[in-house]
């Protein structure tokens, strides 16, 4: 009977806690910002040449993205693709963001308002 009473209680005290106990709420409301699943392309221009090529595209949800690029001293030890590009995209928090880059021989640098610069 001692074991009965004490499963009975523990088990009332094991609800009684879950039901007391506050429920999860969200510290931040759900940002409004463009779902990008459903996003349809509607502009793409792709040229492709024998030593450059360029292409551009834009979306409904205002993303867009344009590179180009060369090859430079073809043939030669200092052969090397020379990429220009940049990209715009809406951020979760609804402004529009734009970054440039250049790939080469020197590597990869990016550059935007929202980007750190070196000093």
């Amino acid at each position: 009977m001692n074991v009965s009473v004490y499963l009975v209680f523990s088990m009332l005290f094991a609800i009684v806690n879950c039901l007391s106990y506050p429920q999860r709420q969200e510290k931040y409301p759900k940002p409004q910002y463009p779902n990008y699943r459903e996003s349809k392309i509607v502009k793409h221009e792709n040229n492709m040449g024998l030593s450059n090529y360029n292409f551009s595209y834009e979306t409904s949800d205002g993303s867009q993205r344009q590179e180009e690029a060369e090859l430079t001293n073809a043939g030669s030890e200092k052969e090397a693709l020379v990429v220009h590009g940049s990209y715009t995209y809406v951020g979760t928090d609804g402004v529009t963001y734009k970054v440039t880059y250049v790939a080469d021989e020197n590597g990869y640098r990016a550059s935007g308002e929202h980007l750190p610069r070196n000093i």
